[in-house]
């Protein structure tokens, strides 16, 4: 039977951390009456005549993203009353009922891709096909939750409570961290208006504050958490609610599971950074370890090492219609810059010209972003090319690769002043290393996808390399097709 993958982006789970206060309503378990499934259908018929649709789930994509499946015989839009989502039975059987996974439904936003945007009435997600354990329901209205949402644990024990407004969070019952609160950088003062969830006292008169990404993102750049541990952060002492910061910080990843990943932990004595802290990557790993004393940094214990800086990729949609496109990027390493906003990726309207429109209606005519990975690039094959022979060169190599005549234009423009005046240069056109480390995920597939990735480095004479065939990693356009240039200096990194 085929199927299409119709992703479910789910709602603002902000908060991870110790535990809250607990109720009774916290610690009795949901219990769920088990459903039958009926056979050969996905339609179900409930006792009260209600229309039941069973949609299964899985984790897809290089950033796992939570996708629901619909069968594509039964139509585009379905007259039917209540959903009901389960986890894939193959997925299921890999990951032990799908606890962990299933929770991938709370990580960022929330609402559904057509037809389900359409869908008006009961959704029910649940962490077992068989249905015995439920893991939230709500009232839906054009796909978007209208209603208090409870989110349980898989032993029944409520994770969290907020009320929705149309997709809108406008209150919380329960969280397991602060998420309501407001950051001013320049006067260093983080205020937090949820502390029941997120401040607790410990010994000798310190708090221990945890946060994850703030509600209040959009209203300000200062409301975000990477914005903390900016050095502008700490020009002033570090206060909390009218008080200077005296214990430790704690900051959390968007949880993807039931274990939450740390993304900071920062120690403060009357104010100023004053012990260990610790930053990490959303890996798991360790980027930044360091001490201070009394707001002076004293040492690096550790410091991560990245590996070739990737300068202004350009990415051009070419759709054969006008047609909205969302595009991700699963970096092996840490994005610099973008433009527009990467958030969570980018969503587009793109028409056959490439021109592109925000949700706001604001113009682009490329998406554009930077970041520098891990790994540094391998050079075991290229050209070497004096300086002055650069502009030619890159003007035959990039008609060979498939760019046109704009698309090489605006390359040439970009890194022609940082080549030509080199004695000679070294370049390669790295293929699966770059598509490894910068993987997209565009949403429709686009027919024809062409990736140019220069990576050159300065010589002072001329070396012996073999010479890479060009005609070999040659993609024809044709279709809806996609356009992505970008190159790098080998060894080159953008600072930490």
């Amino acid at each position: 039977m085929k199927k299409n993958l119709l992703a479910l982006i789910p709602f603002f789970l902000l908060a991870c951390g110790g535990e809250g206060n607990q109720t009774e309503e916290d610690t009795n378990p949901k219990e769920q009456p088990k459903v039958e499934d009926t056979t050969g259908t996905s339609w179900e018929e409930e006792d009260d005549g209600d229309k039941v649709y069973t949609a299964s789930a899985i984790l897809d994509g290089p950033e796992q993203w939570f996708y629901v499946m619909m069968n594509e015989e039964e139509g585009d839009v379905f007259e039917y009353d209540v959903l009901h989502i389960i986890p894939d039975d193959e997925e299921e059987k890999i990951s032990n009922v799908a606890e962990e996974w299933m929770l991938g439904i709370i990580e960022n936003d929330f609402w559904f891709y057509d037809p389900f945007n359409d869908f008006n009435g009961q959704v029910v997600v649940y962490y077992d096909s068989e249905k015995t354990k439920e893991l939230c329901s709500y009232e839906a209205v054009d796909g978007k939750p209208d209603d208090e949402v409870i989110v349980y644990k898989p032993d029944g024990s409520v994770l969290i409570n907020r009320t929705y407004e149309l997709g809108v969070w406008a209150s919380s019952k329960k969280e397991i961290a602060s998420v309501n609160w407001e950051f001013n950088q320049a006067e260093s003062y983080l205020t937090i208006n949820d502390p029941e969830f997120g401040v607790q006292e410990a010994e000798e008169g310190k708090k221990i504050i945890t946060l994850m990404e703030s509600v209040w993102t959009e209203k300000s750049d200062d409301n975000r958490l990477w914005t903390i541990i900016e050095k502008a952060s700490f020009n002033n002492p570090f206060m909390v609610n009218n008080e200077l910061m005296n214990g430790t910080l704690l900051a959390y990843f968007a949880p993807k599971g039931l274990e939450l990943d740390m993304y900071y932990s920062l120690n403060f004595t009357d104010g100023y950074l004053d012990g260990e802290i610790m930053i990490y990557n959303d890996w798991g790993e360790l980027d930044l370890h360091e001490r201070f004393e009394m707001g002076e940094l004293v040492e690096t214990i550790y410091q991560a090492e990245y590996g070739d800086g990737m300068a202004k990729p350009i990415i051009y949609l070419y759709p054969e219609e006008e047609m909205e496109v969302e595009v991700r990027l699963n970096l092996d390493g840490r994005l610099t810059s973008t433009y527009p906003k990467y958030e969570e990726g980018w969503k587009v309207t793109a028409k056959p010209d490439g021109t592109l429109y925000d949700e706001n209606g604001k113009e682009y005519y490329a998406l554009y972003w930077e970041g520098e990975q891990r790994n540094h690039f391998t050079l075991d094959e290229g050209f070497v090319i004096p300086g002055e022979q650069t502009a030619s060169f890159l003007e035959e190599s990039l008609n060979i690769l498939g760019l046109n005549r704009r698309e090489a234009n605006e390359f040439i423009v970009y890194w022609l002043p940082q080549m030509e005046n080199n004695a000679y240069n070294l370049i390669h056109f790295s293929t699966n290393e770059y598509t490894a480390a910068a993987q997209l995920n565009i949403t429709p597939k686009p027919e024809s996808l062409i990736r140019v990735m220069m990576v050159y480095k300065p010589l002072d004479h001329p070396i012996d390399i073999p010479q890479q065939n060009l005609y070999d990693l040659r993609t024809e356009r044709k279709g809806f097709t996609v356009v992505e240039w970008g190159g790098s200096e080998y060894g080159s990194k953008v600072s930490l």
